[in-house]
């Protein structure tokens, strides 16, 4: 498979190409430059492997929860690039993503994905994530971080930019089920390509966000 993956629901920004087992990967932590980043990084990365959209097997892409506006650009280029080769797109949810972020770092276990929603507000979902393996405990939910509950019985490890913002309040609303923050954790475009094979194909013309809630914050 030769798919391309674009990363931007979060300060992070990443695109990444897997052909067969190689990947190729780009990425930068820098806010509100997203739009600047990502089509000289699929020019470049496309050119390195001498592929046109034409040899494509597909584009994956981060369908949120995540910034309102970092979201929207990401999803925008990829519905672009989609409908003009005639490409299906597979949305990944960005929680997934960074939970399989977590277990690069960390190896097979529980882990709770938590990113910073502004408001006063964290985006969560647990996940439990192996070699080749990963599996939604529960549901993606947006709560207040001292209302932030592991999903399921055991330890779990924390990762994303929720434990940051919130330094404390979330550590003492999990308790002893946190087993550790996985530090310096974002979702990342070479993630979703491993993560393409777990969702259905869709075309890019019915391709939306996810945000979780109504309200929305860049």
């Amino acid at each position: 498979m030769k798919l391309l993956a674009i990363e931007t629901s979060t300060e992070a920004c990443s695109v990444a190409l897997g052909v067969g087992s190689e990947v190729t990967e780009r990425l930068a932590l820098e806010n509100r430059s997203h739009g600047e980043r990502v089509l000289p990084w699929v020019a470049e990365l496309m050119a390195g492997a001498e592929l046109g959209y034409q040899d494509l097997d597909g584009i994956v892409v981060s369908q949120g929860p995540g910034g309102f506006t970092s979201l929207r650009i990401g999803l925008a280029i990829v519905q672009g690039m989609a409908l003009g080769a005639g490409l299906p797109v597979y949305p990944v949810s960005s929680l997934a993503t960074l939970a399989r972020e977590g277990f690069l770092a960390r190896g097979p276990g529980h882990f709770l994905a938590i990113l910073d929603a502004r408001m006063g507000e964290v985006y969560t979902g647990g996940y439990q994530v192996g070699e080749g393996e990963l599996q939604l405990v529960g549901e993606e939910s947006l709560v207040r971080p001292a209302q932030v509950a592991v999903p399921g019985p055991g330890s779990w490890a924390g990762c994303g930019s929720g434990f940051p913002a919130y330094p404390g309040i979330l550590e003492n609303a999990l308790g002893s089920a946190l087993d550790g923050v996985v530090e310096d954790c974002w979702p990342r475009a070479r993630s979703l390509l491993s993560l393409a094979s777990t969702v259905n194909p869709r075309s890019p013309s019915v391709l939306e966000p996810v945000y979780l809630r109504d309200r929305v914050a860049g």
